[in-house]
């Protein structure tokens, strides 16, 4: 045993054993241990319960069909696809519920309008970015999950109207009259009609794959897309089909799930079904359909199990965690195969370059990136004064969000690894922040370091995956560990122990005993407000990440991160190892996340589980691609992006309010993102170097880099001809005497 705990992975898989046991404790009952108690009274879990989580995971399977689907066809994981069958399924419901419509007439018009929402998403929006990134065209569906979020809450008024209720549950349907007990619990028709729907829908779809030339040619176009282009097939076409398909099979899913669980009207359907689905989706390693409806339904299992023998639904997120992780550390070499053949290289927009070497020294660049950072920072304390009283809060929430976003450049934009649930890492720093504060008085800077150490230990925790897969694999554990932090960890009822104790306030200390945080004071001279205090110390963290992140980029560690980004192997022939790579930018961004997660805890003077929520880490995510996902520059322009925006007061405009509440939305995600596949410091860098290159004209100064992204006509004179033949050779001449300088932050 000692010579195999020698090895990483063994170690690694002996403490997800350890996790899976606990799991096992937890559903069938022995869960009191000398070191782990949750408080909550153990039940044994009856036949009838199991059979039921089994029937509701069968549903749980179609979404996860529909995501492989989906996956083979575009190479992504499409996070809309819960959401793509809630908007006609929801409907539905709510037209049997609210207006009396027959089931059987209800039914038809499901399918018919997942199929036409699934071709229209398909061919209206994600046509658009095909070319795109991966990585642009995955934020891209996220973007379009939250335009179905509006869309189904909109749906809720127009049938439901004033009258909304929280959830509904009378759905009276054709089956439901068929009754039967197994031990405790009652079954309906509908557990039937879901288990023969599930069944129909995965035999008709191998067989339209398998037996019809509509479906080999999707097969073949999912299989290689050259060549099936070559070969004639309209591969567009195929696409359509596809997302058409799987429209279809989210909107039975959540149209079955109705009658047997009910209809939350005051929430969304989608995003725990999306977690579920992903679980299964990646337990059959996005491409057994088959095995996806078996591992749904042990999915439906797992929970339903888990829900009995807790009373608390809050354990959900964990157990999808554990499975998750499970079925990934399994799978490893098939999952290892597919990133061989190129299948699973994650792209990333293309780093933000520097200033060329030509013109760095100039005086006048010198002078002005001089001062437009002046400018920066001092707008930035001037900021308070700016906006108001009122919104300076808003204010230091926009600077946490920019400090999640600079750990988010990190470990996505220069280690390559996709994190969907930063802000999980967040809250782990509040937690023991706020513990530290409120209960042992900590110093408060002693209190951030410390949640800083254990927000990096927890994220190599979880980055530990990394060391066998990665990409759009890691991302899917990554938002489980935020449905379990925000779920579960954060929960006062199961872990208040790491919380602060009472009623968990927690109250702004005084800093060095002097700086008050909590009342107004003069400091220098000057007459602060409390806010604005605590507002100019998120802020000088806020500078301290921005230093740390830039320090790491200037340096060989920042290059490793990019190298190993870019070609693990090559990366490898130089004596680096991408396995420590991967976890010392897990460690690093952990670290800055969890430093934001505690300053938000001070801040806000408490901490719970809602203000963590698995969403908000999406979103940030997606802030920070919109900013520029490889520029620390650009998490500042996405948190403004976000937050600054609404504080301006530009929503009560005539003409501007209405913009900017649009470009809060998804829609405005597809609208920069369209524009700026690079974000939106890709048009900062477009407006320095269009400035640089009209310098460089007037000095007479060649300058290849920018020359390069000059596109030249037919029939251009000689002299301009002999300046790029000048510039050409010039740049090779940089090469050969390694003179050149390698793109980064500028």
């Amino acid at each position: 045993m000692t010579r195999i705990l020698q090895y990483p992975l063994a170690k690694v898989v002996l403490g997800y054993l350890l996790l899976v046991e606990v799991g096992i404790q937890l559903v069938f009952g022995r869960i009191s241990t000398p070191w782990f108690s949750i408080g909550l009274e153990p039940h044994r879990v009856p036949l009838g319960v199991l059979l039921i989580g089994g029937v509701i995971g069968i549903l749980y399977g179609l979404i996860a069909v529909g995501l492989i689907l989906v996956y083979r066809a575009n190479r992504i994981i499409n996070f809309a696809q819960a959401q793509l069958g809630a908007v006609p399924a929801v409907a539905g419901l709510l037209l049997i519920a609210a207006k009396g419509w027959s089931y059987l007439v209800v039914l038809p018009l499901v399918l018919v309008g997942g199929a036409l929402l699934g071709a229209g998403v398909e061919l209206g929006l994600v046509r658009r970015f095909q070319r795109s990134s991966r990585l642009v065209l995955t934020v891209v569906t996220i973007g379009i999950g939250f335009l179905l979020l509006v869309l189904e809450f909109l749906t809720k008024q127009a049938l439901v109207g004033g009258e909304l209720l929280q959830f509904v549950t009378g759905f009276p349907t054709p089956f439901d009259g068929l009754r039967f007990n197994v031990g405790t619990q009652t079954f309906i028709g509908d557990h039937i009609v879901a288990i023969v729907f599930g069944a129909a829908a995965i035999v008709g779809i191998t067989v339209f794959l398998r037996s019809t030339r509509v479906g080999m040619a999707v097969r073949a176009a999912a299989e290689n897309l050259d060549l099936a282009s070559l070969l004639g097939i309209p591969v567009g076409r195929m696409w359509t089909i596809v997302w058409a398909l799987a429209g279809v099979l989210s909107a039975v899913g959540v149209f079955l799930r109705g009658p047997l669980v009910g209809l939350p009207l005051g929430g969304f359907v989608g995003p725990l079904l999306l977690l579920y689905g992903l679980a299964a989706a990646v337990m059959a390693r996005m491409e057994k359909l088959s095995t996806a409806m078996l591992a749904g339904a042990a999915i439906g299992i797992a929970d339903y199990a888990s829900v009995y023998a807790t009373n608390s639904s809050r354990f959900s997120g964990a157990t999808m965690l554990v499975l998750i992780l499970g079925a990934l550390l399994l799978q490893r070499r098939g999952l290892s195969r597919a990133f061989d053949t190129g299948v699973a290289p994650w792209e990333i927009a293309t780093d933000q370059r520097t200033i060329p070497t030509e013109l760095r020294d100039l005086p006048i660049v010198r002078r002005g990136r001089r001062g437009l950072a002046a400018a920066a920072l001092l707008a930035a304390v001037a900021v308070p004064w700016i906006v108001g009283a009122s919104s300076v809060g808003f204010a230091t929430i926009a600077v946490v969000y920019a400090m999640v976003g600079v750990s988010l450049v990190i470990l996505t934009g220069w280690a390559g690894q996709i994190s969907l649930g930063q802000f999980a890492f967040a809250g782990v720093g509040a937690a023991v922040t706020g513990k530290l504060v409120a209960d042992f008085g900590f110093d408060l800077f002693l209190a951030l370091a410390i949640a800083g150490i254990v927000g990096a230990l927890v994220a190599v925790l979880i980055g530990l995956p990394a060391l066998r897969i990665q990409g759009l694999f890691l991302a899917v554990v990554t938002l489980a560990f935020a449905f379990t932090v925000g779920n579960l960890v954060l929960d006062r009822n199961h872990f208040g122990w790491l919380l602060p104790s009472g009623r968990g306030f927690i109250e702004r200390p005084v800093l060095w005993s002097r700086i008050d945080l909590t009342t107004d004071g003069r400091l220098f001279g000057v007459t602060f407000a409390g806010d604005t205090k605590m507002y100019l110390l998120a802020l000088a963290m806020l500078l301290l990440s921005m230093g740390m992140a830039r320090s790491l980029r200037r340096y060989r560690s920042g290059r490793v991160f990019i190298a190993t980004r870019d070609n693990e192997r090559v990366a490898q022939a130089y004596g680096v190892s991408p396995a420590r790579t991967r976890l010392a930018a897990f460690a690093i961004s952990g670290f800055i996340a969890a430093l934001a997660g505690g300053v938000f805890a001070i801040h806000l003077g408490s901490v719970s589980a809602g203000v963590f929520r698995p969403e908000l880490s999406i979103q940030l995510f997606v802030m920070t691609v919109i900013g520029g996902i490889t520029s620390v520059g650009g998490a500042i322009l996405g948190a403004i992006f976000l937050q600054g925006l609404p504080m301006l007061g530009l929503r009560d405009l005539p003409v501007i309010g209405p913009v900017v509440e649009i470009l809060g939305t998804g829609l405005g995600i597809l609208v920069v993102l369209s524009f700026l596949p690079g974000g939106l410091a890709q048009g900062v860098s477009q407006v320095r170097d269009n400035w640089l290159r009209r310098l460089a004209e007037r000095r007479g100064i060649v300058v290849p880099s920018l020359l390069a992204d000059v596109r030249v006509a037919d029939g251009v004179d000689d002299d301009l001809e002999d300046l790029i033949r000048h510039a050409t050779t010039s740049e090779h001449t940089a090469v050969l005497t390694g003179s050149t300088t390698s793109g980064g932050e500028g």
